[in-house]
């Protein structure tokens, strides 16, 4: 599954000029989270001492710096956003390219529900990990290296002290994050049923009150709304859980660094300014906790989506549009020798037909509902390829064919009406 989410990062190359405007001004805002700590300790200084027009200035530092990391903060959240709807868009051209050269092999198999969720859904949730990459785990990593960096250097002992509960950090977001993953497959599973129910449903309405089956249809949709409920409900009891344990963490971490750095400001070890200046350091690195925590979370949920879609992606046509296949006006000549065709390898729907029509010719084919009309003419415009045989076009077999240029000539009255808007 992490090789089909780094997979999705190729549909970045188009976007790359973006991309790097983006990491520009994630290293601003970074840089002005970090400028924080000095300014602290300087404003705390002055406050100290008393010098008001020091004060003053420190003051409208403090707001430009604010300033600058409100508008950088502003730019990577517009450009993370941009990329990533960019990003989905494409993925969801690129499926939906995909989905019309599929052979009628690939729709006998997938619900339509299901196609509908990996093409909208899954995508979606690639694009929330993608933005939430670039909009907060890259920005607050960067942030986080450096006020860690800070931090050492104005006093290593309480830096080291900080960071003793990282592992239970790391625990916890690991392993909740790994439930929730299992959960979202269930989740999306039941989501695909559910839109599955929803559009054949309302595809077959007049079936539906025909048979007078609209109870049952609403029966069938409210088991699965249940199911999905469920496992929904179960996924937001681990999330909240899991931001239960990372508060009462911080917690601990606050009240401990209170009564550590206390102590060495008594013994004259650090300054009333520099624990405070220490504080706002620790206070920076909250947000990079949380937004690992929810950037994991998101991330585990996407490696099942961008699974899902490659599965789509990577889907190897049945029928395929031979290179440089013949391109010419069609006479009309059509020949099938021993031709057999079965679905899914099982029992034969055609076999051993053999069938003369020559150009210009009408011909009737009668047979009993089932018997393989519909299936012979699927096979003529190749929608399907026979399983053993040959048919020959113009004494050509039809597999060389250019598919364009073959169905483009056979003039088709299909027994499904449908409208295109």
């Amino acid at each position: 599954m992490k090789s089909h989410y780094l997979r999705t990062f190729s549909f970045l190359k188009p976007h790359w000029k973006t991309l790097c405007i983006t990491l520009f001004i994630i290293l601003i805002y970074a840089a002005a989270n970090v400028f924080f700590i000095p300014l602290i300790r300087d404003i705390s200084k002055e406050i100290t001492k008393k010098r008001t027009q020091y004060i003053y200035m420190q003051i409208l530092n403090a707001f430009v710096l604010w300033s600058i990391r409100i508008f950088a903060q502003f730019g990577q959240n517009y450009m993370t956003n941009k990329i990533g709807n960019r990003m989905m868009l494409d993925i969801q051209e690129t499926i939906y390219k995909k989905l019309t050269f599929c052979s009628q092999h690939f729709y006998a198999k997938w619900k339509t529900g299901e196609l509908f969720v990996r093409l909208f859904d899954d995508s979606g949730k690639v694009k929330e990990s993608i933005i939430i990459t670039f909009s907060q785990i890259i920005p607050q990593f960067i942030t986080m290296i450096a006020v860690v960096c800070y931090l050492f250097t104005m006093n290593w002992a309480l830096t080291l002290f900080t960071f003793i509960t990282i592992p239970a950090f790391v625990l916890t977001i690991s392993y909740f994050s790994n439930l929730i993953k299992k959960l979202a497959q269930q989740v999306q599973k039941k989501s695909s049923n559910i839109t599955h129910i929803i559009q054949e449903t309302i595809a077959n309405m007049k079936l539906v009150q025909a048979y007078t089956m609209e109870d049952e249809s609403l029966k069938k949709l409210q088991r699965e709304n249940n199911k999905n409920f469920n496992f929904t409900m179960t996924a937001v009891r681990l999330w909240e859980t899991k931001k239960s344990i990372e508060l009462l963490l911080q917690g601990i971490v606050i009240i401990t660094l209170i009564l550590f750095g206390g102590q060495l400001v008594a013994q004259d070890k650090l300054t009333g300014p520099e624990l405070i200046s220490f504080f706002t350091g620790c206070a920076l690195l909250i947000d990079p906790i949380i937004a690992f925590s929810q950037g994991y979370t998101k991330i585990q949920e996407s490696l099942v989506s961008s699974k899902r879609l490659f599965d789509i992606i990577d889907y190897d046509p049945q029928v395929k549009n031979p290179i440089n296949g013949i391109k010419k006006t069609i006479t009309g000549d059509v020949h099938l020798q021993d031709m057999s065709f079965s679905y899914e390898k099982k029992q034969h729907v055609l076999e051993n037909i053999n069938l003369k029509v020559k150009a210009g010719q009408s011909i009737a084919i009668v047979g009993l509902s089932g018997a393989g009309k519909t299936t012979l003419t699927n096979l003529i415009a190749r929608f399907y390829d026979a399983s053993s045989g040959s048919i020959l076009i113009d004494n050509h077999p039809i597999q060389t064919f250019d598919l364009y240029n073959l169905r483009s000539q056979i003039a088709m009255v299909l027994q499904d009406s449908m409208l295109f808007s």
